[in-house]
C-alpha cells in the first residue's frame, strides 16, 4: 500500500454489526483502509488526527446523520486533518436529496448500490468530489442556486480574507491547497471557512461556491 493510501481512513459507523463487518471486509479487499466503529461517541480528536484525510461512511438505519455531523463540527476545529462523510444504506433518492443538503455530507449510497460503485465512490469522495446521483445533484444545484439569489453580497460581511479564501475554494481547492496558496495553516483556514459558511448560511462547499460565482 502507497503512502497515499495509507494516509487515508474509511471509519464504517454503524450498529448493525453483520452487515458493517462484511462492508468492512470487501473495502480492506479493495485496498481502503477501514475500520468498524458502533456509534459517534466512538469517533475522537485523536482518530481524527491519526490519518491526513478521513471519512465516516454513516449507516443511515442505525445512526443518526444529524448527531455525527454536530459531533464531528465540533471536534473537527480541533484538527488540521480532513474530515469527510458519506451516507450508505439509503432508502430512496428523496432521503439523498436530503442528505445533499447537509454540512460534511460529501456523499450517499442507496441500499442497492453495486459494490463496485461503491468503492469507486469512495475513491472519488477522497479525491474532492460530491458523490451523489446526477438526478439529486442536478435537483440540489437548482436549489443552491435559488438560495443564492437571496444572499447578495451587500447583505453578508465578508472581511478581505474571508473574500481571498472564497475566491480560491471556488477554484475546486482543497483545504491544504487554499493553505498554501495563501501562505496560512490548515486551520486557520477551516476557520475563515467556517465563518464564511456562517456569514452566507452556507451549509456546505457547493452552496459557498455556487455564492461566489454569483456575488464575487
Amino acid at each position: 500500500m502507497n503512502t497515499q493510501q495509507q494516509s487515508q481512513q474509511v471509519y464504517v459507523v454503524g450498529g448493525q454489526q453483520l452487515q458493517n463487518a462484511l462492508l468492512t471486509e470487501f473495502l480492506v479487499k479493495e485496498d481502503v483502509t477501514t475500520n468498524s466503529i458502533p456509534s459517534v461517541v466512538d469517533i475522537t480528536v485523536e482518530t481524527l488526527r491519526s490519518n491526513e484525510q478521513n471519512l465516516f461512511l454513516v449507516d443511515y438505519h442505525s445512526v443518526d446523520v444529524n448527531e455525527v455531523i454536530a459531533h464531528l463540527l465540533e471536534a473537527d476545529q480541533e484538527v488540521e486533518n480532513d474530515v469527510l462523510i458519506a451516507v450508505f444504506n439509503v432508502d430512496d433518492e428523496e432521503s439523498l436529496s436530503k442528505l445533499a443538503g447537509l454540512p460534511m455530507v460529501n456523499g450517499g449510497f442507496q441500499f442497492d448500490c453495486p459494490q463496485a460503485l461503491l468503492s469507486k465512490g469512495i475513491k472519488a469522495i477522497f479525491d474532492g468530489e460530491l458523490w451523489f446521483p446526477r438526478s439529486v445533484l442536478q435537483t440540489y444545484l437548482m436549489k443552491s442556486r435559488t438560495f443564492n439569489k437571496t444572499f447578495s453580497r451587500s447583505e453578508v460581511n465578508l472581511t478581505d480574507r474571508e473574500v481571498e479564501v472564497l475566491k480560491v475554494m471556488a477554484t475546486g481547492a482543497k483545504n491544504s491547497e487554499i493553505a498554501s496558496s495563501l501562505n496560512l495553516s490548515p486551520h486557520t483556514i477551516k476557520t475563515h471557512i467556517y465563518n464564511i459558511f456562517k456569514k452566507i448560511n452556507a451549509s456546505n462547499r457547493l452552496q459557498a461556491v455556487n455564492w461566489a460565482q454569483e456575488n464575487l
